[in-house]
């Protein structure tokens, strides 16, 4: 935590969560988000194995905290490949079928299947299985609500590598009368007696951590800006108090938009107050319920809209190739943020936001924790996460005033639309940015980003 004039900004992951000086903090809830994001290890790059598509049915069982579900995983392996590996946290194995599928074996929190010899790159197997995650789908019996949180391999076997980008079906078999938001399109919902077949689809590809849904009883409030309708949720307040909330969101999807080249790539977005976290999700975001009173106090504090908003772009659609370059994705969406706050609220709120990053930059280096932004193994630690999102964020500054204004964002647009809907390490951004500008980049890179 850093005491900075009367703020305090900190974030937590999996949830983004900004800490004012005002806001009362939950020791307990605070080192146990941290310990579970300690768990976290950098994945080792399976280059052979590319997922095509998720198809997943699950039924979630909010009073046991349980799930079942059975995965059609298709999938492309170069030619030979004897065997491949899934992530599986701690799911129970019932299952695993297809006409290529030897045999099957899970080893600590990893799905090993052997494949029959073939002359076939291209792969398709069913995995049956149960469990109860201890994270990444959080449960709430007393309200009748559960919510994924970035751990996807929690409640679906997977491919945890964020290079490897697949499409996504999801089937959701609920009690009938509840609600779903999901990643993707909803496709309706199917009467199955008593239940019901809530069906949604993701026709583009992300990375499966940015895959999630949220089940309950809500109000709802949209609104429709363009083509794309704006779904904003809660339990507790009305559509009027919703919309207050959320007020700047359409305003905050224009300007990402202005600043990327790109168009919103679906024709929804959803926010959730839900539960004590903030995560971005592929179309949606669930926000803590505690975030509202923030906003009603000061409609400036709209940085965790933002900031979960922008990773719609810069996450979700560009996202970094592995976890050593996990500033691509964070520091982007914390700079985006205040860069939308100088466009809305002016200079200064920018200038305010700026004097933050640096003084937790400076803070890191006077207790000599300050590193490249670049991890060979990422870490989760308070201080490696400081430096990522923060000193990251302090970076793009600097590089702005380096280039200047029309320069920086002319490099920004090139850098999104060429990279959109891929995955990108750091030398893809400066070689963006060096043609996009005609500057040579390196003392800049060596200075800030690389030692």
């Amino acid at each position: 935590m850093y005491n900075i004039v009367s703020k305090i900004i900190a974030f937590q992951r999996p949830t983004t969560l900004y800490i004012r000086s005002q806001m009362p903090i939950n020791k307990i809830r605070l080192l146990i988000l941290w310990s579970c994001f300690l768990t976290i290890t950098a994945y080792a790059q399976d280059t052979e194995l590319d997922v095509l598509s998720y198809k997943l049915t699950i039924e979630p069982n909010i009073q046991n905290q349980s799930i079942e579900a059975s995965l059609l995983i298709q999938f492309e392996v170069a030619d030979g490949t004897e065997k491949i590996a899934l992530d599986a946290s701690n799911l129970e194995i019932d299952g695993v079928s297809g006409t290529s599928v030897l045999s099957y074996n899970k080893v600590g929190s990893k799905l090993v299947i052997e494949l029959s010899p073939q002359n076939q790159t291209q792969h398709e197997l069913t995995i049956e299985y149960h469990g109860k995650p201890k994270r990444g789908l959080l449960f709430n019996p007393d309200l009748n609500q559960a919510h994924t949180v970035y751990f996807t391999d929690q409640w679906m076997v997977c491919n945890n590598q964020p290079s490897d980008r697949a499409t996504f079906f999801l089937n959701i078999i609920l009690p009938k009368g509840m609600q779903s938001i999901a990643s993707g399109s909803s496709l309706g919902v199917e009467d199955k007696g008593e239940k019901a077949l809530h069906k949604w689809h993701q026709d583009y590809e992300t990375p499966p951590y940015t895959y999630g849904f949220v089940i309950g009883s809500f109000t709802e409030a949209t609104e429709q800006i363009g083509d794309v309708k704006l779904h904003y949720y809660s339990s507790e307040l009305d559509e009027y108090k919703l919309k207050e909330v959320f007020t700047e969101t359409a305003n905050i999807l224009e300007f990402f938009e202005q600043k990327s080249g790109l168009e919103y790539v679906q024709d929804s977005y959803s926010q959730i107050l839900i539960g004590d976290n903030y995560q971005e999700m592929s179309g949606l975001s669930v926000l803590a319920k505690a975030y509202p009173p923030f906003v009603f106090k000061d409609s400036s504090e709209i940085h965790l809209t933002s900031h979960e908003l922008a990773h719609q772009w810069w996450g979700n659609m560009i996202t970094c190739e592995d976890f050593g370059h996990f500033w691509l994705n964070e520091a982007f969406a914390v700079y985006m943020s205040s860069a939308f706050s100088e466009h809305k609220f002016g200079l200064k709120k920018y200038q305010s936001d700026i004097a933050i990053y640096k003084n937790i930059y400076d803070d890191l280096v006077k207790r000599g924790k300050d590193r490249p932004l670049i991890f060979k193994e990422w870490r989760p630690s308070r201080d490696n996460r400081n430096v990522i999102y923060y000193k990251g964020a302090y970076v793009l500054h600097l590089l702005r005033e380096e280039l200047g204004d029309e320069a920086f964002w002319k490099g920004i647009r090139s850098y999104s639309t060429r990279y959109f809907g891929k995955s990108v390490k750091t030398e893809d951004f400066k070689l963006a940015m060096e043609k996009a500008t005609s500057t040579n980049l390196d003392d800049f890179f060596d200075t800030w980003v690389y030692k």
